[in-house]
């Protein structure tokens, strides 16, 4: 098992250096612009999560299904 991985190791090394793949292969495991842009997007949206109201519990009339007013605690 060590050795196939060691074997197979060292193709993908020859053949990135063979056929010039650096560009490639950094794309694939390097962080690119988009990766940038999610991780950004995702920590806007935690922030408006915890800067959003909590959620508000209305009372509805049982025979018409219509919300009638808020409820009160």
């Amino acid at each position: 098992m060590i050795v196939k991985k060691l074997i197979v190791n060292q193709l993908v090394s020859y053949f990135v250096k063979h056929f010039q793949m650096d560009k490639i292969m950094n794309y694939v495991f390097d962080d690119n612009e988009l990766d940038d842009k999610v991780r950004c997007l995702e920590d806007k949206i935690e922030l408006l999560e915890k800067m959003a109201h909590a959620p508000r519990d209305f009372v509805t009339c049982e025979e018409c299904k219509h919300i009638i007013k808020e409820k009160e605690e």
